[in-house]
C-alpha cells in the first residue's frame, strides 16, 4: 500500500507539472517543432546514449571481482534501467541489478556496493563536470539561482563523502556487511581513478546525446550551455517526487534553457526527444528481462 500510494504521489507530481507547462505552450508549436525532425540526428543521439549503458557496465565491472561476464553484467543494466524507467515507484532499477547480482554470486554486500559505486561515481562525475562549465559560463548564470545550486550540491556532496569515507560506519551492526566492502576501495585509487575517468566519459556522452538532439529540432544554442544545464537537469529529475522525473525534467528544460533565449515549446520539444531515447534505450531491458526470467533461488558464480 505505501508503494502504490507513493506511486499514486509521483503521478500527481508529474501530471500537474506537465500540465502546468504544456498547457503554457501551444502544442501546435511544439509539434510544429518535432515536424522538423532531423532523423539523422535523432537516430546518432539514440546510438550516443546507447553507448553510455555499455560503458556504465564497464564502470560497474571495476567494482566487482574478476569473473563475472561482461555480457551478463551489461543484460543486468539493461534490466535495471528498464525498472527505473518504466516501473518506477514500485521496484528501483538499483534494487533489481543488486539482487540478481547477489544471486549470481552468492554475495550481498559486494553487489549491494558495487552498485552503490558505480552510482557514486556517475554523481561525482556530474558534479565536477557541472562546475567546471559553471566558470567556463558564468556571465551567462550569474545572478541567477542556477550557480547557488551547484555551488551548494557542491558542498553537499563534498561533506556528505568526508563523512561517509573517514567514519566507521561498520560499528553499526547491520551496516557492517556492507561496509567492509567498501573500505578495500580505499586503497584501490587505481580503481576510483579508472571509474571516475569512466564518469567523465559517461557524462560527456549524455550531454552531447541532447546537444546531437538540440541540432536535430534546430536548436542553435553553445554547446557550453549544455555542460552546465544537462547535469542540473539530471540531478533534479533524478529526486523521487515524480515518475521517471517527469514534469521536473521537463520544467528544468523550459526553466533553464529559456536563460539563453530558447523558447518554450523548443525546450520541450527537447526534453521529450531526450525522455524518447531514454525510453527506446531502456527497452531493450524490458526484452532482456523477460529473457533471463527470475534467477534460481541457489544459483551461484
Amino acid at each position: 500500500m505505501k508503494k502504490i500510494l507513493s506511486l499514486a504521489i509521483k503521478l500527481t507530481v508529474s501530471s500537474i507539472l506537465l500540465y502546468f507547462f504544456i498547457s503554457r505552450v501551444n502544442v501546435h508549436s511544439i509539434l510544429e517543432t518535432l515536424s522538423h525532425l532531423k532523423i539523422p540526428l535523432f537516430i546518432l543521439g539514440f546510438l550516443v546514449y546507447l553507448l553510455t549503458v555499455f560503458i556504465s557496465t564497464k564502470r560497474w565491472s571495476l567494482f566487482l571481482p574478476q569473473g563475472i561476464k561482461y555480457t551478463h553484467l551489461l543484460s543486468l543494466y539493461f534490466v535495471g534501467s528498464f525498472f527505473n524507467t518504466f516501473l518506477p515507484g514500485i521496484v528501483g532499477g538499483d534494487a533489481v541489478k543488486t539482487y540478481y547480482l547477489y544471486k549470481h554470486t552468492g554475495r550481498g554486500g559486494l553487489s549491494f556496493v558495487s552498485v552503490f559505486m558505480d552510482r557514486y561515481m556517475g554523481l561525482i562525475a556530474m558534479t565536477l563536470i557541472s562546475l567546471v562549465a559553471l566558470i567556463a559560463g558564468y556571465q551567462a548564470v550569474r545572478g541567477t539561482e542556477i550557480e547557488l545550486f551547484i555551488i551548494f550540491f557542491l558542498i553537499a556532496l563534498s561533506l556528505a563523502s568526508l563523512a561517509f569515507w573517514s567514519v566507521n560506519w561498520g560499528r553499526i551492526g547491520f551496516l557492517k556487511v556492507f561496509y567492509a566492502p567498501l573500505m578495500e576501495y580505499k586503497s584501490q585509487k587505481k580503481i576510483i581513478y579508472k571509474g571516475l575517468f569512466l564518469g567523465f566519459i559517461i557524462q560527456g556522452l549524455c550531454i552531447f546525446n541532447v546537444y546531437l538532439l538540440s541540432l536535430s529540432i534546430g536548436m542553435k544554442v553553445p554547446v557550453v550551455y549544455f555542460f552546465i544545464f544537462v547535469p542540473i537537469i539530471s540531478i533534479a529529475s533524478s529526486i523521487p517526487v515524480s515518475v521517471a522525473g517527469l514534469g521536473i525534467r521537463e520544467a528544468a528544460y523550459v526553466l533553464l534553457f529559456s536563460k539563453v533565449g530558447v523558447l518554450s515549446a523548443e525546450a520541450l520539444s527537447l526534453s521529450l526527444l531526450a525522455f524518447s531515447t531514454i525510453c527506446l534505450v531502456n527497452l531493450i531491458g524490458g526484452a532482456e528481462y523477460l529473457r533471463i526470467g527470475k534467477p534460481p533461488e541457489k544459483e551461484r558464480s
